[in-house]
């Protein structure tokens, strides 16, 4: 089947393309338009519906007109001269709480960039404003101003910065000064702030897979059409993406499209780059453009399909985490690389139908066979000494694999940041007082009797009386007397392990210790909600590891035929990831300082570089059956695999890993982490594990490793029974050593039956 998806593509080129062109445009266009009404930076959205803390936040919101999107902007309020605060300057703060309770943003600026929607549905704005007590020796009020609206909008940050400067201007008339950190107010800070760092970041993301594909390919189109190809195929799938949320209602988390781009760049590029070195090869061949497009891609695209259907299986099985946001971001991630491989067999090939030789212009070298150069003394080095390589290799992936052991959780998505007005003004804050007073902890009291202060006294001085827990609210009652809420400064950062620890532990129990008669009691608040995420999580790695690892392990077994092979592949990819971890937490936790390594990396992490890695060694496995189909022993199967297919997995890896990499460039810890891992391990899949450790352990097991297919079986001393162990390869003796190339004479030609299938033309129609 997929050979003649290929064939009908590459015969009927102009239409595919055309027919691509319109479904992705139109996509994008629906992703551009309604992105932002279903993003969301609110980890509590993800909480599983069980969890306490999210049955905390929905009985806040029920019971206490908590809006769902809102979250606090504190507003810290001080003199101009920075004395303490006279008892006019707190009347004065009383009139400004007020006038923030009242703005209402101006919606004629902001229709611009409303796509023609109501403006004010995605502005948002203020729900309620409170003045808290004096504080820092009388120095400051802060403000708790509840803002409603999604963070990531561009919409809603202007209208914050409306707000921002229209309070300061109110301020300043009374003599006062303000400073706005949380919420909204951190997020439209940080984006300013990070604009010329993201401008460089998207700049070198695409300067890097131009120069590269240039590089590798020496053609203009080469460099060009792929990256421009890929970009209009990852709108349209994130157009899909966003369609598919707004139809079936889920929210998708704010990093979702960024990550999604990414990595069908990287994805896409290594599918165009397989495809364009089979194409050279035929053209070089002989080959017309449309009949070397349709060798090329029917040769490719059981490698494409397998490594795509590798990724998409990975991804799914997020669909069954208890997380939220890996729910979302697994099926998500799954759709986008399906419709790359609905690319990779149709639109690329079309493509390349179309240009031809002028893919590679205006490079002439690509016409000769090139003579034997690093790809080729690789190979020749592992066919001699596969069992010194692979225990080499082995050795440095369980060294970086041990570090791994001392990996730890960090929750603080937030550090790491640039420093800017938000910041400063919570580092104010956090001098002043204890580190949680801007993110306090909510304890909700759900009674069937009426509730009084005086009896909720007993509870609110077990809350005081836990370890790290710096000031207790007095308990604040609904209108029918049946709900009340209690709020909780910490002394730690709610983000971090000890902060977590105290709302998993301590602070529950003494909740429910002193809970009044008839009623039941929620912690809720950002470490709550971060120790039911933690919970969570630890389930999901139990879960998801070993099924995608189960479900790549089936895909190895059918793609390849063999049930010893996709053994060793499978080591070697969990190495991979094993080592990328470790690799991570040396450098980010054990070097840098860090707390820990992001809470999403293991995962994520273990999905790509397993899924990614898998790819390569499909590739590479791929090449080696065939070597041994055309006749070669195992060893010398090893030498001409890895002359031939080295340098694509190489230029592959490489682009993938700088597109990752650019994630470095980001101003938070978490992508910095999650980019550097990331790239990190793409270059130990490319480099290391699929170039040199699985054809040395291929070499060593020799056609047993696709038992109990017959590919290689022949005469008793593992030469091939194509050339019934007499004559050895044009390319490589029988030593398994390269020779010298000759033009048009010695270049690669497979003899098997398919192969001899596809390179004879159907019909007039397909040349």
């Amino acid at each position: 089947m997929l050979a003649r998806i290929v064939r009908y593509s590459t015969s009927r080129p102009k239409r595919v393309i055309v027919a691509w062109l319109a479904v992705c445009i139109a996509l994008g266009v629906l992703g551009g338009f309604k992105a932002y009404s279903v993003t969301t930076d609110d980890t509590a959205q993800f909480l599983p519906k069980g969890s306490e803390s999210a049955q905390a936040v929905k009985y806040g919101q029920s019971a206490f007109g908590v809006q769902k999107g809102t979250a606090t902007v504190t507003v810290l309020v001080k003199r101009e001269d920075g004395a303490a605060l006279t008892r006019g300057d707190r009347a004065e703060v009383t009139a400004l709480t007020g006038q923030m309770r009242r703005f209402k943003p101006d919606l004629e600026p902001l229709k611009s960039e409303t796509e023609g929607m109501d403006p004010a549905e995605r502005a948002g704005g203020v729900v309620d404003a409170v003045a808290g007590p004096v504080a820092g020796e009388g120095r400051f009020q802060l403000v708790a101003v509840q803002w409603k609206a999604n963070t990531t909008d561009p919409v809603a940050q202007k209208a914050y910065e409306q707000f921002r400067d229209r309070i300061g201007d109110a301020a300043a008339e009374r003599d006062l000064r303000v400073g706005l950190t949380g919420g909204i107010a951190t997020v439209t800070d940080a984006l300013k702030a990070g604009e010329v760092r993201t401008y460089i970041g998207q700049g070198l993301l695409f300067g890097s897979v131009l120069v590269l594909s240039f590089l590798f390919l020496r053609g203009v189109l080469a460099a060009i059409l792929p990256l421009l190809t890929i970009l209009v195929v990852a709108g349209g799938a994130t157009g899909l993406i966003v369609g598919s949320a707004l139809v079936f209602g889920f929210q998708l988390d704010q990093s979702t499209p960024q990550l999604i781009t990414v990595v069908l760049l990287g994805i896409g590029v290594d599918y165009f780059l397989f495809l364009l070195f089979r194409v050279r090869e035929r053209l070089r061949a002989g080959d017309d453009r449309r009949t070397a497009a349709t060798n090329a891609g029917v040769r490719v695209a059981p490698v494409i399909a397998s490594a795509a259907l590798a990724i998409v299986a990975a991804f799914a099985t997020l669909g069954l985490a208890e997380f939220g946001q890996f729910r979302v971001l697994g099926p998500s991630v799954a759709i986008a690389v399906l419709v790359m491989l609905a690319a990779g067999l149709t639109l690329m090939p079309a493509i390349t139908a179309v240009t031809g030789p002028k893919m590679f212009w205006p490079s002439k070298t690509w016409r000769q066979e090139p003579a034997a150069g690093p790809a080729a003394r690789l190979g020749t080095g592992i066919a001699r000494r596969p069992a010194r390589t692979a225990l080499i290799v082995t050795a440095l992936l369980v060294a970086l694999a041990g570090a791994a052991l001392g990996t730890k959780m960090d929750y603080d998505l937030s550090s790491g940041g640039p420093d800017t007005a938000a910041t400063r003004t919570a580092d104010e804050i956090s001098a002043s007082l204890p580190e949680g007073a801007s993110d306090l902890q909510q304890v909700y009291v759900r009674s069937d009797a009426p509730l009084t202060p005086a009896a909720l006294q007993p509870l609110r001085r077990s809350l005081a009386g836990v370890e790290d827990v710096g000031t207790v609210a007095e308990p604040v009652l609904t209108e029918d007397g049946r709900g009340a809420r209690i709020d909780v400064a910490l002394d730690v950062p709610s983000t971090t392990a000890e902060g977590m620890a105290i709302a998993r532990g301590p602070l529950r129990e003494a909740a429910r210790d002193a809970t009044p008669p008839s009623a039941t009691v929620l912690v809720g608040g950002t470490a709550a909600v971060f120790a039911d995420v933690s919970d969570s999580i630890d389930r999901d790695l139990k879960l998801v590891f070993p099924i995608a690892a189960g479900l790549i392990f089936l895909i190895l077994v059918v793609v390849l035929r063999s049930a010893l092979a996709p053994v060793y592949l499978l080591v070697a990819v969990a190495l991979e990831f094993a080592a990328s971890l470790g690799a991570a937490t040396l450098v980010f936790q054990t070097i840098g300082g860090a707390s820990g390594v992001a809470f999403t990396l293991p995962l994520v992490l273990f999905l790509f570089v397993v899924a990614l890695g898998t790819d390569y060694n499909i590739l590479i496995t791929h090449r080696l059956r065939e070597e041994l189909l055309a006749g070669r022993s195992p060893r010398q199967a090893v030498a001409e695999a890895v002359r031939r297919t080295a340098p694509t997995i190489a230029a592959a890896g490489l682009v993938l890993a700088a597109c990752f990499g650019t994630l470095m460039l980001e101003s938070d810890e978490s992508a910095k982490q999650m980019g550097f891992a990331m790239a990190f391990g793409i270059l130990l899949a490319s480099l290391v594990v699929s170039t040199i450790l699985v054809p040395a352990i291929t070499a060593l097991v020799g056609t047993r490793a696709f038992w109990p297919s017959r590919a290689g079986e022949g005469s008793a001393d593992g030469r091939g029974r194509g050339d019934g162990g007499r004559t050895p390869s044009a390319t490589t003796s029988a030593d398994g050593r390269p020779r010298e190339a000759t033009p048009a004479t010695t270049m690669y030609t497979s003899t098997t039956p398919q192969d001899r299938d596809v390179d004879r033309p159907r019909s007039r129609r397909t040349m």
